[in-house]
């Protein structure tokens, strides 16, 4: 199926509700704006004349995808696909981002009205909006979009993402460590290629935008060749025409900049039927007309991971959650704080805080305690009071995860029903159930989590059935097609594709600039080496050389200081490198590392022992 014509369409927004918030206290004062938001879109179909594409001479709702964006028609809030859960020719239910909250730092708003009309269109590999049908824009609106993209598109910015920040300031040029992680050229753990130059930093420090020095690939063609590291070298394969390996001996062409993130999609508690086709990533795992049938979603994994595939299954119970307005929150007619955000008071201002205190458990690993005795904002009823904001109260509760090792995760949500932010904690992995218990409670002796407390969050819950999770380690997608497209088990209850992982970056090192360019370099690495004790011809003398000659570069032998004659594919010389145990002997230009070097003492006119001193000098790369 092509899809080189490109995709755009129009429609209205269903629904709509805030999902995340964004969380972070970075000085832009966003940190209880949504981010991601839960919404439901019906779009028409858009006519093409490209009979190649899935369904011929049209793209409908079937053909959205994760990764693709909405704007609405003034061009003001532009937010990217992060998931769907659901997909008919005309409906699609979905989870869309505010990337780097632009759309709020841009225009205070990343909201779409309900009812409001949308555009669902992509972007190129250059970053840049591809919109075909610009009938639905209001005046100005498409050049709103447009300048939302050419940021990326004037400066070949590149984000690389961060648990905590790096030490790395703008105008720097930087490099990765073994890790992954951005470090200035030149300091201790980097590695010795220079990447590019920070242009700027978001998110606190923790993402960082960089102008590399040569492009880099960001969507491998096959992550599950990718068995490096950060700062592993891929070359040509030899073997393998067109292919990429980490055995040294071809033409070093990438450099691993970053680790995989495995993709991962819940798909849900449904199985297919009698006449449904299930193909995942180009395999069929399920043919119901031909008779499959699975009876549980321990058979149905089963029977995907006997295939082999580059996707397996995992069957775990059905992760579940707890947030502030599943109990009302102990709001007095006098006592609303911020926007009904859920807070803890710990006392007025000046007096011995209260110090509320709960522990958090998963079911699996051992409960941890928390201690709220962090304020960060006051509330005046007459006295000023200390309170612990849903930001702080959020800290608290990952930082309780973290040391814990909970499988849990914490996030800002909005509370519906109050019309405010509160703290939503849920099961991940292996995690059977949220438990959250009251130990001392805070000021005014109102308790941190349950009925009537504080917060509202409920006290506990527990997994439910068991759910399908498909994962791809090496990241890349997660296809799942077949049919019926719509009515059966495809595109519905999470049964879509996905692609929530990452591919490692690769960074481009076969004509790079900026001091990443392949060159040959001296060693000494193998200098001064000492044989095996040799009695016969075609004795190993133990010695494997190091790196791989660069640019097929002269390989000199020397014992004792004395150069020996070393074959170029031949056995008949003092001495030959061969891979095979020293069967046949290694052209020169052919010698990879890890070849043994093998003695011929009948030609050399003398045997080796302990006492010889054996030098191989020859040229690395400098990527090496």
């Amino acid at each position: 199926m092509s899809t080189f014509t490109p995709i755009t369409l129009n429609g209205t927004v269903s629904t709509i509700s805030g999902q995340l918030a964004y969380g972070e206290n970075d000085g832009t004062g966003m940190s209880l704006q949504n981010q991601t938001y839960n919404i439901t879109i019906s779009v028409n179909a858009q006519s093409t004349g490209d009979g190649s594409s899935r369904k011929a001479n049209e793209y409908n709702g079937i053909d959205v995808s994760e990764g693709m964006w909405i704007s609405d028609a003034q061009g003001q809030t532009i937010l990217r696909i992060k998931s769907i859960s659901a997909k008919t020719e005309g409906i699609v239910e979905l989870i869309a981002e505010d990337v780097d909250m632009l759309s709020f730092r841009l225009n205070n708003i990343n909201s779409f009205a309900q009812g409001g009309g949308i555009i669902v269109f992509s972007n190129n590999s250059e970053g840049e909006a591809i919109i075909t049908d610009t009938s639905a824009f209001a005046a100005g609106g498409l050049d709103k979009v447009q300048s939302r993209f050419v940021v990326n598109e004037a400066d070949d910015r590149v984000k690389f993402s961060h648990t905590s920040a790096p030490s790395v300031d703008k105008g720097d040029v930087i490099t990765i460590n073994t890790s992954g992680d951005l470090v200035k050229f030149g300091a201790v753990g980097a590695i010795n290629q220079k990447i590019g130059t920070v242009l700027d930093s978001i998110r606190s420090g923790k993402d960082v935008f960089v102008k590399p020095f040569n492009d880099i690939i960001r969507n491998y063609k096959n992550p599950e060749a990718l068995t490096g590291s950060p700062g592993s070298i891929y070359y040509t394969d030899l073997n393998n025409p067109g292919e990429i390996t980490t055995v040294a001996g071809g033409k070093a062409s990438y450099l691993q900049l970053n680790n995989k993130i495995a993709s991962s999609k819940i798909v849900g508690t449904a199985l297919p039927g009698s006449s449904d086709v299930v193909i995942i990533n180009g395999t069929t795992v399920h043919d119901g007309p031909n008779g499959d049938s699975v009876t549980s979603i321990n058979d149905f994994k089963t029977n995907i991971n006997n295939l082999g595939l580059d996707v397996t299954a995992t069957a775990s119970a059905t992760p579940v959650s707890i947030q502030g307005g599943d109990i009302e929150p102990n709001y007095a007619s006098n006592d609303y704080y911020s926007v009904s955000d859920s807070y803890i008071v710990t006392g007025k201002q000046g007096d011995t805080p209260a110090i509320g205190e709960i522990t958090i458990g998963d079911g699996v690993n051992p409960p941890q305690t928390i201690l709220f005795d962090n304020p960060d904002d006051t509330l005046n009823l007459g006295d000023v009071y200390d309170v612990i904001s849903p930001t702080a109260i959020l800290a608290k509760f990952q930082a309780a995860i973290n040391a814990g090792g909970l499988d849990l995760e914490a996030g800002l949500v909005t509370m519906s029903a109050y019309d405010g932010q509160t703290v939503k904690i849920s099961t991940k992995g292996s995690a059977t159930q949220v438990v959250l218990t009251n130990v001392n409670p805070a000021a005014f002796g109102n308790n941190v989590v349950g009925t009537a407390s504080w917060t509202g969050i409920g006290m506990s819950a527990t997994v439910g059935a068991p759910v399908l999770t498909l994962n791809r380690a090496a990241g890349g997608p997660i296809e799942i097609t077949g049919s019926p497209i719509t009515g059966g088990w495809i595109n519905s209850n999470g049964a879509v594709s996905s692609n929530s992982g990452r591919v490692p970056y690769l960074l481009l090192i076969e004509s790079s600039g900026g001091g990443t360019t392949a060159r040959g370099v001296s060693t000494s690495t193998d200098l001064n080496k000492i044989s095996n004790v040799t009695a016969n011809d075609g004795d190993s003398t133990g010695i494997n050389i190091t790196y791989t000659p660069f640019d097929d570069s002269v390989v000199t032998i020397k014992v004792n200081g004395m150069e020996i004659n070393l074959g170029d594919g031949v056995k008949s010389e003092a001495s030959y490198f061969s891979n095979d145990g020293g069967t046949s002997a290694r052209l020169i230009k052919d010698i990879a590392a890890g070849d043994t070097l093998y003695w011929n003492g009948s030609i050399a006119g003398y045997e080796l022992d302990g006492t010889d001193d054996i030098d191989i000098s020859y040229q690395k790369s400098n990527l090496d």
